[in-house]
């Protein structure tokens, strides 16, 4: 009788051992798609470089009153994203 007993558990933790590791592997499957998607959405380096320096040249031409204090706060966020981003890979 115990015996009995015995196997029905056995069977059932290696059963949940593989749904385990089968919704491991799924999870990793899906983090690998999505952090592959999200560097086709925000695209190679040297374009946003091109991007980022097409609005501080334009933000260092623009002649508005709050243009250094704007332009203070452009190079912070500019300068905070890079230094985030090196500090990720």
């Amino acid at each position: 009788m115990k015996n009995v007993l015995l196997k029905e558990q056995l069977l059932d933790i290696e059963k949940r051992e593989r749904d385990l590791y089968a919704q491991k592997h799924h999870a990793s499957l899906a983090e690998e798609n999505a952090k592959l998607q999200c560097s086709f959405l925000f695209g190679k380096p040297e374009v946003i470089l091109s991007i980022v320096g097409l609005g501080a040249c334009k933000g260092a031409s623009d002649a508005k009153p709050k243009v250094k204090k704007n332009r203070k706060t452009a190079l912070t966020t500019i300068g905070r994203t890079a230094l985030l981003s090196l500090f990720k890979m």
